[in-house]
């Protein structure tokens, strides 16, 4: 582990953690300037007395974080570095622990907002359904047209709306290798709904929920894996993950994707481990046949080792112990396809 360095620049006069705080969590990996956006976004939007907005770098190399020494910055924000990339699931397993605060909320740091009401109205939901996992708001995908200037405020007139997302489930790839989720793009109603799983983007929590159910899994990465992961072990423990759709948070599509490469093995891996742990023994096979019918057999056998050589077996003995629902109630309540195979080869 590379050594850590944690920096508080206004941690004596950030409000007590006590009922009702909310730490806001912004895991950072070369983020740049969308960063400083994101939390200046949040300072002007956020109407809430007992906050802060806690940024865990992890093996940034690109963001300046100068800003952050402003003394209008300072009372607000906490500063985690850690040297080594963490991904997003273990980025915000590190930034929180037990006792410190009462609502949690996970964001990407290319985050924007449009109302001022956003924070409170994820609250009254937590506090509405307390049995929930997590609550995602309606997500609008954008991009920014050209680029963004050092210290300067994002121009609203260059972002362009793309798409919206509500939640994901379970396509498993039927058409292309990575299709693995349907991103759900109309909301299914106009007040707090039911859904399989959130994608990670937005995601508001109660702080005692996240911990009790085991926070999100270590050894799942990728794209969206630690989210779906997480809402599909609180789904069979009775936990509902909830949509809801008066809540609207901005969130841009990156394009510099130098930054961020892009790991499908770690995506691969993710699904197996979430399969090894929660789902029978065909249904496991059935997400192997899936991979290996698109001849990704060396992917599909490398994914295989880490699961087995994981910690999957400890989980899957003591989430069985625990859980009210099993695999069939799961893909039967969010109608996930199954293609009927007959005599299958996995050769």
């Amino acid at each position: 582990m590379h050594e850590e360095v944690v920096s508080l620049p206004g941690s004596d006069i950030i409000p007590s953690m006590g009922k009702g705080h909310v730490k806001i969590v912004l895991p950072c990996t070369n983020e740049g300037e969308w960063l400083r956006v994101t939390v200046d976004d949040i300072l002007e939007s956020v109407d809430v007395s007992s906050f802060e907005i806690f940024i865990l770098l992890n093996g940034d190399r690109l963001t300046d974080l100068a800003f952050a020494r402003e003394p209008r910055y300072r009372d607000r924000i906490r500063i985690l570095e850690v040297k080594e990339p963490l991904g997003v699931g273990n980025s915000i397993n590190r930034a929180v622990w037990p006792g410190d605060a009462e609502y949690y909320v996970f964001l990407d740091a290319h985050s924007l907002f449009v109302k001022r009401d956003w924070l409170q109205k994820s609250i009254a939901c937590l506090e509405e359904h307390p049995e929930a996992s997590m609550v995602q708001p309606e997500v609008v995908q954008f991009v920014y047209r050209g680029e963004l200037d050092k210290g300067m405020p994002v121009e609203r007139s260059r972002i362009q709306e793309m798409s919206l997302a509500y939640s994901c489930r379970w396509a498993w790839p039927y058409d292309h290798p990575w299709d693995i989720a349907e991103v759900q793009t109309r909301p299914l109603a106009d007040r707090p709904y039911e859904a399989m799983a959130g994608g990670g983007m937005a995601v508001f929590v109660l702080a005692e929920t996240f911990h009790r159910l085991g926070k999100y899994d270590s050894e799942v990465g990728g794209w969206y894996p630690e989210c779906m992961d997480y809402c599909v072990r609180s789904w069979m423990l009775g936990h509902p993950m909830l949509v809801d759709p008066t809540v609207r948070v901005l969130h841009r599509i990156k394009q510099e994707g130098r930054r961020y490469p892009t790991r499908h093995l770690d995506v691969l891996h993710s699904i197996f481990r979430t399969a090894f742990k929660y789902l029978s023994p065909r249904r496991r096979d059935l997400a192997e046949i899936l991979f290996r019918r698109h001849g990704l057999h060396r992917q599909v056998e490398e994914a295989l080792q880490r699961v087995k050589r994981g910690t999957w077996l400890e989980e899957r003995a003591r989430h069985l112990r625990e859980r009210v629902h099993d695999d069939d109630w799961l893909f039967s309540r969010f109608s996930i396809y199954e293609e009927r195979f007959g005599v299958v080869s996995l050769s």
